[in-house]
């Protein structure tokens, strides 16, 4: 299958690479790795105006693709703010953003999604008590009742919960899961920063007591949560890849400089072995991402198992190749100075976000399980 992009991904990819080389590289993000916001706005909105936030919403309410395959462009996206570790919630916004396109109401529409996509509204989702895709603990509770739905509990590791005007929640309503929208800030509604691994991005937690919006806040459920999780596993997974690649690059760089014992350590054969695997392990998280993309934006039968392949092993080779990185790099790996340890950190919280690698790959087992009875029958 040829995974080839056509001259407008291209353009798309060159344009945001020289943007964020300009505007917003991993040096940017490292001055504020102690604040307590980390996401610049103002870059957010000038993002926005390349595509960030449009790409899965449609023309007539300000958004727009690159090509008709709109999560495909958005994965050539993603690889690049991957490469800068970039702060910014762009898996939550857009997740947001194609849960309003797809399921909203024509005012939730023409209200919420021509503001992110001018970036001005940043949406993020809440999923389980932990964050996790668990719908059996969502750790919302809604209840309907004629002043609306009320929502009662706490939703934690919420991406740039502090800042954003929107939250998409996923809640626990007559015993099902659900997604609701709530505008932030809103009575009833307490949000806290989490202190996390991830020294490049901000989480935290939303906790709803008593906080009542109107009854047709409610999107839909399990529906809206497949969709969600798929979007989010694909962009997920291309960031990651995106990170993956920029890491192997810079360490082959330094393997061929680095002297030790009159050689060049890049010139051992062990080292080179290692190197190849690393290579095979970034081409297969490439591929994997790619086909998952593909077959979302164009339903194929096997969508679902495909996404579940890229959730259950691009996180783990993802924190696989950045533990080798540092390893190769010896001693100035595990300096603050040194980038590495960013790498380290956002491949280990981007295992349990939306959905573990075990989650996927025990959905992809059960999958595969049925189409197997499914032949025998």
């Amino acid at each position: 299958m040829n995974f080839d992009f056509d001259d407008d991904q291209q353009l798309l990819r060159e344009s945001v690479r020289r943007f964020l080389d300009e505007r917003y590289p991993l040096s940017v993000t490292r001055e504020a790795l102690e604040a307590d916001v980390v996401l610049d706005r103002e870059l957010w909105r000038r993002g926005a105006e390349l595509g960030w936030t449009a790409m899965l919403i449609p023309e007539q309410h300000e958004g727009g693709s690159i090509t008709s395959q709109p999560l495909v462009d958005l994965v050539v996206l993603a690889e690049e703010l991957g490469r800068t570790l970039n702060p910014g919630p762009l898996v939550s916004t857009n997740v947001v953003a194609d849960a309003i396109a797809r399921f909203g109401l024509d005012e939730q529409r023409s209200t919420w999604l021509p503001r992110i996509a001018r970036g001005e509204v940043i949406a993020t989702w809440s999923l389980s008590a932990e964050g996790t895709p668990d719908l059996e603990a969502p750790g919302v509770d809604a209840v309907v009742s004629e002043g609306g739905v009320t929502l009662n509990g706490t939703a934690r590791y919420v991406h740039e919960a502090v800042g954003a005007e929107l939250v998409l929640a996923t809640v626990r309503l007559d015993g099902k899961a659900a997604c609701v929208l709530v505008p932030l800030p809103h009575d009833g509604v307490r949000v806290r920063r989490h202190t996390g691994l991830d020294l490049t991005r901000r989480f935290g937690e939303i906790t709803f007591t008593g906080a009542t919006v109107p009854a047709d806040s409610v999107l839909g459920g399990a529906e809206v949560l497949e969709r969600a999780i798929s979007v989010a596993t694909v962009i997920k997974s291309a960031e990651a890849t995106g990170a993956a690649e920029i890491l192997f690059e810079r360490t082959v760089d330094y393997l061929r400089d680095r002297v030790q014992f009159g050689r060049t350590i890049g010139s051992y054969q062990a080292i080179k072995h290692r190197l190849a695997d690393l290579l095979i392990e970034v081409e297969a998280m490439r591929t994997a991402t790619y086909y998952a993309a593909l077959a979302v934006d164009e339903g194929f039968e096997d969508a679902a198992e495909a996404v579940a392949t890229a959730g259950s092993y691009v996180p783990e080779a993802f924190a696989h190749l950045t533990g080798e990185s540092l390893q190769l790099h010896g001693g100035i790996g595990f300096t603050w100075e040194h980038d590495v340890h960013l790498f380290v950190r956002r491949s280990k919280s981007d295992e349990p976000l939306f959905g573990e690698p075990s989650w996927h790959r025990e959905n992809l087992f059960e999958m595969l399980d049925a189409a197997t009875l499914g032949e025998s029958a």
